[in-house]
C-alpha cells in the first residue's frame, strides 16, 4: 500500500509542481496574511505501525522516470541508474538538514536553500517548498519507530536531471544517522582542522550558493587532513589565498567578543551559520566579514566551526599542510563564550 501523500495522483503528477516556490510554515502564515496564496498543506499521515527502526530499511521517497518509480520504499532498494547524471557526471543538488526534538531545525530556511541550488545548477521539475515539506514530515511520521530508536536523525533531499537535460528530474528524501557521541565530543572537546592544498574551484565554474554533490575538492582536503592529523576536517583555500570551509562546517573567528566570518560571496550559505550569527548579535556580540588569511588564524582566540550535524564547535588546534600547529587551543574565557552560543543554539 502507497503511504504517499501523493498517491491518487498520476505517476509523473510530482514533477508538475514546481511553480509553488514558497517557502511553508512560518513564512507560509506571513505570506497568507499579506495576500498571497500558497497550496493548502494536507494533514500529517500517522501509521500504526513503522518500517522498522534500522536506517537501511526505513522508508524512503524515490521518484526516478527512467525506471518507472515514483513513491516510497525501503532504503536498501534505493537505486540510482548509472546512465543518471548525477551519476554520469555528478550532476547532483542537495540538502541536508536534521532535527532537533524530533522537528526539522531551520527547515524553511533549508527549502529555500534547495530552491535556490535547483535554480543556480538548473535542474528543473522539481516539487516546490510547500510539496516537499509534506514529505518530509510524511517521512518522520512514518519512521516514527526508527527516531524513537535511535532519537534525532539527518534529513537528505537530493535530485538530478535524469538521464538527459531536458529529462524529468530524479527526486529522492530519505533519513541519515547522526553520530550524537562524535558530535557532542566535538562540541565538549573540539575538532582538529587542517589548512589544505586543496583550492576551492571558481565560482566562475558553478555558484557557490549552490549546495551540490561535486565534492572532489572537499574530498581531497580530508584526505590531505586524515594523513597529517587523524580526525582532522580540511579547510578549503581560495584563489585568493584566504580560507573557506570544510566538506562538514563553515567557518568563523573569534576575537575577543566579536566573530569574523568568510564573505558570504565566497561560501556556502550555511543555514547553522546563519542562526549562530543571529545568536551573536542577540548576545551583543560583534559579527561582520572579511577574507580569512592565516594571519588571522594565527591570531585568533578560536576557529568556530558550524554545520549541520553537530550544530556549533570549535577547532581544538588548527594546523598548516605540513600538519605544523598554528593556532592552539581556545583560552578559557573562549571556551566560556563558545559554550554561551552553544547553549542558546540549543534554547533557540
Amino acid at each position: 500500500m502507497s503511504l504517499s501523500i501523493l498517491e491518487g495522483l498520476p505517476a509523473d503528477s510530482i514533477y508538475h509542481q514546481t511553480s509553488e516556490s514558497s517557502v511553508p510554515h512560518g513564512r507560509n502564515r506571513q505570506a497568507l496574511a499579506s495576500g498571497q496564496s500558497f497550496p493548502r498543506k494536507e494533514p500529517r499521515m500517522t501509521y500504526s505501525a513503522g518500517p522498522g527502526n534500522d536506517f537501511a530499511n526505513h522508508l524512503a521517497y524515490f521518484a526516478c522516470s527512467s525506471i518507472e518509480q515514483n513513491g516510497w520504499l525501503a532504503y536498501g532498494q534505493l537505486r540510482l541508474p548509472v546512465d543518471d547524471l548525477g551519476f554520469r557526471q555528478g550532476v547532483t543538488a542537495v540538502e541536508r538538514l536534521r532535527t532537533y526534538a524530533g522537528q526539522p531545525f531551520q527547515l524553511s530556511e533549508h527549502l529555500a536553500r534547495f530552491e535556490n541550488t535547483l535554480r543556480l545548477v538548473r535542474i528543473e521539475g522539481v516539487p516546490g517548498a510547500v510539496v516537499l515539506g509534506n514529505l518530509i514530515d510524511e517521512s518522520l511520521a512514518s519512521n516514527a519507530s526508527l527516531l524513537a530508536s535511535h532519537g534525532d536523525v539527518g534529513i537528505t533531499l537530493w535530485a538530478t536531471p535524469g538521464r538527459r537535460i531536458g529529462d524529468r528530474a530524479t527526486l529522492a528524501l530519505h533519513l541519515n544517522a547522526i553520530d550524537h557521541a562524535a558530535a557532542e565530543s566535538r562540541q565538549k572537546h573540539g575538532q582538529a582542522v587542517v589548512l589544505t592544498d586543496t583550492v576551492q574551484p571558481a565560482a566562475g565554474s558553478w555558484s557557490r550558493q549552490a549546495k551540490v554533490r561535486c565534492r572532489m575538492h572537499y574530498y581531497l582536503a580530508d584526505v590531505q587532513a586524515g594523513s597529517l592529523v587523524p580526525g582532522a576536517t580540511g579547510i578549503l583555500r581560495d584563489g585568493d589565498g584566504s580560507w573557506t570551509e570544510s566538506s562538514i562546517a563553515n567557518i568563523a573567528l573569534l576575537f575577543g567578543r566579536e566573530i569574523i566570518f568568510a564573505p558570504a560571496t565566497q561560501v556556502l550559505p550555511g543555514i547553522t551559520q546563519a542562526h549562530v550569527r543571529e545568536i551573536a548579535r542577540n548576545r551583543s556580540l560583534t559579527t561582520r566579514e572579511a577574507a580569512l588569511s592565516t594571519q588571522m588564524i594565527t591570531d585568533a582566540g578560536a576557529m568556530l566551526l558550524m554545520g549541520t550535524d553537530t550544530g556549533l564547535w570549535f577547532a581544538k588546534t588548527v594546523h598548516d599542510a605540513q600538519g605544523q600547529v598554528i593556532l592552539a587551543s581556545p583560552s578559557d574565557s573562549a571556551i566560556e563564550l563558545i559554550a554561551e552560543l552553544q547553549a542558546r543554539f540549543a534554547d533557540d
